[in-house]
């Protein structure tokens, strides 16, 4: 396992952890700040997945039409 996925995970753990600690004391209104927290990690997260997913989508795009331009210069320069 990788170093930062080990401390992703134990970060979860611990927020996971802090939001039952939160339930079980009766502090309701600081445990859903933490759920929210948690959501708009992920939120982010899936956020940069589908940024970087486009943008390779993109990339390869234009190097498949940079290349068939390539091979249709080649083509009708013999």
């Amino acid at each position: 396992m990788r170093k930062g996925t080990k401390w992703v995970l134990w970060i979860l753990g611990l927020m996971l952890a802090a939001i039952f600690i939160n339930f079980y004391m009766n502090l309701y209104s600081f445990a859903y700040a933490l759920i929210t927290v948690l959501l708009l990690a992920f939120m982010g997260w899936g956020f940069l997945a589908k940024l970087k997913n486009d943008v390779r989508q993109h990339e390869d795009y234009h190097r498949r039409e940079h290349q068939s331009a390539n091979d249709d210069i080649d083509r009708y320069t013999r």
